[in-house]
């Protein structure tokens, strides 16, 4: 159905979550992947990067060397931009790779950080003319997880899945 990929992922829990989501959706279809991470910089000078561009680059290479291992055909690119220009970086890789659908990871964030969220995610969906998948929120994002998860055993946890085009 698809030949091409496009895996956008983050350095949180939903990108390894992207990640394993991604893996499994290529290896029953049978297409290559390109993974691409975007390092935030901030607007303002005052506000550090989360990460530095030899920890988003050892990212990529840890993703495309699981994605190999899991014998699917995987490339990836990091790179470094400001924040309101990443979901077109996005956008614009997938176009000149010729994808045919992105991968995103979701957060699902509450509260005042769901208000503050920079909305990567809705700005890719509003520029791509591609469909795309949102890969399962990992049951604990590493600041937010439901109690009844954590009560559950690891077993019983199901990921689940969505998939929808922006026709």
């Amino acid at each position: 159905m698809w030949d091409r990929l496009l895996l956008a992922m983050d350095q949180y829990e939903s990108g390894q979550t992207a990640l394993e989501f991604t893996a499994g959706l290529a290896a029953a279809m049978g297409t290559t992947v390109r993974v691409i991470h975007v390092r935030e910089l901030s607007g303002t000078a005052r506000v550090p990067p989360l990460e530095t561009p030899a920890e988003a680059g050892a990212l990529v290479d840890q993703a495309v060397f699981s994605l190999r291992l899991a014998g699917i055909g995987a490339e990836g690119r990091a790179c470094s931009l400001p924040e309101d220009q990443v979901a077109r970086r996005i956008v614009d890789e997938s176009l000149y790779w010729m994808c045919d659908a992105i991968v995103l990871g979701t957060r699902r964030l509450r509260g005042i950080n769901r208000l503050s969220g920079r909305g990567v995610r809705d700005r890719i969906l509003r520029l791509s003319p591609l469909p795309w998948f949102a890969a399962p929120t990992p049951p604990c994002n590493g600041i937010y997880g439901s109690r009844r998860l954590r009560s559950m055993p690891q077993d019983n946890r199901a990921p689940r899945s969505s998939f929808r085009t922006n026709d």
